[in-house]
């Protein structure tokens, strides 16, 4: 048997059988050794089965196929060579870990009898990414006997089921090739006749994956439900969530209506845009960060959906002894970082919601709370609007709620780690314009973030706006290249604010001695790359702004032509750091504080 064609239909095999059970995009990086994946790739491809990005930077690719699987809720297929050429996809698989973001990687390996021994681009690949996968499969050198083509099939159908259920997330698949990696003449009849062997096995059907829907225990829900109705003042928390699976704000609206609890929705819950009105306090961080003795809003109960929230203030007050007792309800991972929740339930928070409402009818929310904290909300957003509008020169917190507000109703915000993902939090109101958030929360790391915002844009065709800070933008700037060729819209929207002003938050910054050049070397970091120069390198249109209404017209350009464009947001490093530090701690709110909460609890009738 010529084995160099059994090799080649094996690939097919591997890759038919990943289609098979749903995946139908993928992420090559171009290499050798992964010469007969990538042939059964592009066959497939040709047939309109599988739609193939090629990314030469491996790093790139890993995110790129991170977006895209976050926005699809379905498996990326990433494939790469031998040697360190999977390793560079590892932060990627770190974040999908963390995320619950199905992946599939497929590295292409060297035989067994060239490890161990020298040989060139060869390292031991056996469970490269340890313990963030969901399952590690060394699928060995292709096996001519029958039973070990049918047994491929099946093991990679269920290592895709693996990436699906019961906790999502990224598997790795390890394939080990022989040279000759390609064939120039037809299969040989023992070829063939595998072929039309596994051809019956694939008519058969395969194991398809299916999301796990866990359902809450009964007497759990009644016994959380009954605690619900002692609540004077409730909160639901929506911490990160799926752009491919947020949870249901209709659910959620019902169980706010029964309850009297009010949302405190993240940037980053999905719930944040797109609702609005009397149950939504949307400035919560800036409450909950206030300095102590200015604590106007008060709970006394704490449901909360999702990950673990992201702002500093809403989490040291979680964290901190005065916070409530508090329920947290996640569909996978364990987000409670604080060590302080008396139940943490591990099943799907709208079968939880739903589950609650039918055992909540008629108890009626307490007086006025609901609508007191909301108008408290709205006291601090005038405020915030009074200062804006006296502030000299184009501050960050200016800057980032033009970008918010500039979004098309539609589209898609992607958010970079570090200030951006908080300063939208801090300074942006909800909104009743529907928007998707795009973020990475897992490890919370600011590589990728143009790669993932590029994916995302590609496979939802939404318009898309990235706001990330300039560390972040030079340490992603090899992500232009998956960027240049889409054909959605994608602003890329740089705050050059002078590096790494998260540490002007940390106590760091304020460090005695000679610390003015050792904070700016070792913290600060201010980029050595141009964001136009950088755009113009990769052939991408950049844009100038210097105000807010500059900002606000070229998003609206970027968001109306197809490709990516980088917008420097030149906002001014140092103000914008006085300004985050002030709203975060002291707070000139004079008008707020003088109409400051006083909830004085009130009985209420507790149905028996």
């Amino acid at each position: 048997m010529s084995y160099a064609h059994l090799q080649a239909a094996w690939s097919e095999w591997l890759i038919e059988a990943v289609c098979a059970c749903g995946v139908r995009r993928a992420v090559v990086s171009p290499g050798s050794r992964s010469t007969p994946l990538v042939l059964a790739m592009a066959r497939f491809e040709a047939e309109g089965r599988l739609t193939t990005s090629v990314v030469a930077d491996e790093r790139v690719a890993g995110f790129m196929a991170l977006g895209q699987a976050k926005m699809t809720g379905s498996p990326t297929l990433l494939v790469c060579t031998s040697g360190t050429a999977g390793s560079h996809y590892y932060p990627a698989v770190i974040e999908a870990s963390l995320t619950g973001t199905p992946l599939i990687v497929l590295t292409a390996d060297r035989p067994p009898e060239l490890q161990a021994r020298g040989a060139n681009q060869t390292i031991d690949q056996t469970d490269l990414f340890g313990r963030h996968v969901r399952k590690s499969l060394d699928l060995g050198v292709p096996d001519p006997d029958p039973r070990g083509c049918e047994g491929l099939v099946r093991t990679v159908a269920r290592a895709v089921q693996a990436s699906f259920a019961p906790d999502p997330g990224p598997v790795h698949l390890n394939a080990r090739f022989r040279k000759p990696l390609q064939v120039d003449s037809a299969d040989p009849p023992e070829v063939s006749g595998l072929r039309s062997r596994l051809e019956g096995v694939l008519a058969g059907g395969l194991p398809r994956p299916r999301p796990l829907r866990l359902a809450p225990d009964p007497h759990d829900l009644d016994e959380l439900a009954t605690r619900i109705r002692r609540v004077r003042r409730g909160v639901v928390i929506a911490g990160p969530a799926s752009v491919s699976s947020p949870v249901s704000f209709s659910a959620l609206a019902r169980f706010l209506e029964l309850s009297g609890f009010v949302l405190l929705p993240e940037a980053t819950s999905q719930l944040r845009f797109g609702v609005s009105g009397r149950l939504v306090c949307d400035a919560f961080e800036p409450l909950f960060g206030a300095r102590p003795g200015y604590r106007p809003l008060e709970p006394d109960f704490v449901l909360q959906l999702g990950g673990a929230p992201t702002g500093r203030g809403l989490s040291r007050w979680l964290a901190s002894d005065s916070a409530p007792e508090r329920v947290v309800i996640s569909r996978n991972g364990y987000p409670e970082a604080f060590n302080r929740a008396s139940d943490v339930w591990l099943t799907d928070p709208v079968l939880v919601l739903a589950g609650l409402a039918e055992r909540l009818e008629g108890i009626g929310p307490e007086a006025d709370w609901t609508g007191r904290a909301v108008s408290e909300c709205t006291r601090i957003w005038e405020t915030l609007d009074g200062l804006l509008d006296e502030a000299d020169g184009f501050p960050e917190p200016a800057a980032v709620r033009s970008a918010v507000e500039a979004v098309p109703s539609g589209g898609l915000l992607a958010l970079g780690n570090s200030l951006p993902v908080r300063e939208v939090d801090l300074f942006c109101p909800s909104s009743s314009r529907s928007i998707a958030v795009l973020s990475q929360r897992g490890a919370s790391g600011i590589d990728g973030g143009i790669s993932a915002a590029a994916g995302a844009a590609d496979v939802s065709g939404f318009p898309t706006v990235l706001l990330l800070g300039d560390v972040s933008f030079q340490h992603d700037v090899g992500g232009l290249a998956a960027a240049r060729g889409l054909q959605t819209p994608l602003a890329i929207v740089v705050l050059r604010n002078g590096g790494g002003r998260l540490f002007d938050l940390l106590p760091i910054r304020d460090m005695p001695g000679d610390s003015a050049a050792t904070f700016e070397r070792f913290f600060l970091t201010p980029p050595a790359v141009e964001p136009s120069g950088a755009a113009s390198a990769f052939d991408i249109p950049s844009i100038e702004a210097e105000t807010a209404a500059e900002l606000s017209a070229a998003i609206t350009a970027a968001a109306n032509r197809d490709g990516a464009t980088v917008i420097e947001a030149r906002v001014d490093g140092e103000s914008s750091a006085g300004w985050v530090r002030t709203w975060c701690t002291t707070r000139p709110w004079r008008h707020a504080e003088a109409c400051a909460l006083r909830v004085a609890p009130t009985p209420r009738t507790i149905p028996r």
